[in-house]
C-alpha cells in the first residue's frame, strides 16, 4: 500500500475517487526531491500538496515553483519538524500561498507526546497564524487538534475561516459519535473534510464511521468529499 499503485488500488476498493497525497520531510535537503516527485505523480486519481521544512533557505521561492507546477498546497507538520509555525520566519510562506493555494497542516500532539513536552502545533498556534492570514486557505488536521480536542473545542472548533479533518489514528471511532457529531455541528459541517492518514487507517473504516452518525445525507456528502472539492478546487 506504500505505493502509487497500492493506493489506487485500495481506493477502487474503497469507492475513493480522489486522494490528498501530502509530502512530509525530515530535512531541508530533502524538499526538492520530494516535491520533483510529488509534481510527478499528479493525475486523475492523485492530488499531491508540496512538502516545506523550515530550515529551507528559500521557502517562498519553492512554494511558487509548486504552483507553477500545477501543485494546489502545502503541508506543515511542527511536530515532525520541530517548529512553531506562528514564527515571523514562516510568514513569507503563508503570504505565497496567497488567497488560491491550501495550508493544511498538524494540529495537536502524538499520541506518545510525553507529558512536559513542547507541542509546537499546539490549536492556539495555528489559530494565530490564521487570524493573522484570514484570506488564506487553511485546513486544521485531526479536528484541529489531535489528542488535544478540549483545546481544539476552544481555539479552533466554530472558528469562520478554517477547515479541520477527521484524520484521527489509529482510528476515528476512539471518539465517540456523539462526541464527533457534536463536534462536526459545532463546526458547521460544511467545513470539515474526510481524511485517513492512509496507510496508517483504512478509507474504508473511517468512512464507514462518517456514513454512520447521526447527520444528513448532505451533510455526509460535503465531508466525504464535496467539502474539499469546493475548497482546494478540484
Amino acid at each position: 500500500t506504500n505505493t502509487v499503485d497500492g493506493i489506487k488500488a485500495h481506493m477502487r476498493i474503497s469507492g475513493v475517487d480522489k486522494s490528498i497525497v501530502l509530502g512530509v520531510v525530515d530535512r531541508p535537503d530533502q524538499v526538492k526531491r520530494a516535491n520533483d516527485w510529488l509534481i510527478s505523480i499528479q493525475d486523475d486519481m492523485l492530488v499531491p500538496f508540496g512538502a516545506l521544512h523550515p530550515g529551507l533557505e528559500d521557502k517562498a521561492g519553492e512554494v511558487r515553483r509548486l504552483r507553477e507546477n500545477g501543485i494546489k498546497g502545502i503541508k506543515l507538520h511542527p511536530m515532525m519538524n520541530s517548529f512553531y509555525p506562528d514564527d515571523p520566519q514562516m510568514f513569507p510562506v503563508y503570504e505565497e500561498l496567497g488567497e488560491d493555494m491550501v495550508l493544511e497542516i498538524h494540529s495537536g500532539r502524538y499520541p506518545t507526546t510525553k507529558p512536559g513536552a513542547t507541542i509546537f502545533a499546539a490549536p492556539e498556534r495555528i489559530m494565530n497564524v490564521v487570524r493573522q492570514f484570514p484570506k488564506m486557505k487553511v485546513i486544521a488536521l485531526h479536528l484541529g487538534g489531535l489528542y488535544m480536542l478540549d483545546e481544539a473545542e476552544r481555539e479552533v472548533i466554530g472558528q469562520g475561516n478554517v477547515l479541520v479533518d477527521t484524520t484521527w489514528p489509529p482510528s476515528l471511532r476512539e471518539i465517540a459519535s456523539d462526541t464527533l457529531t457534536a463536534i462536526i455541528n459545532k463546526h458547521g459541517s460544511h467545513k470539515v473534510c474526510f481524511g485517513t492518514d492512509f496507510p496508517l487507517v483504512s478509507q474504508v473504516d473511517e468512512s464507514d464511521y462518517i456514513a454512520s452518525l447521526p447527520l444528513s445525507d448532505k451533510d455526509k456528502e460535503g465531508i466525504l468529499g464535496e467539502n474539499a472539492r469546493a475548497f482546494i478546487g478540484l
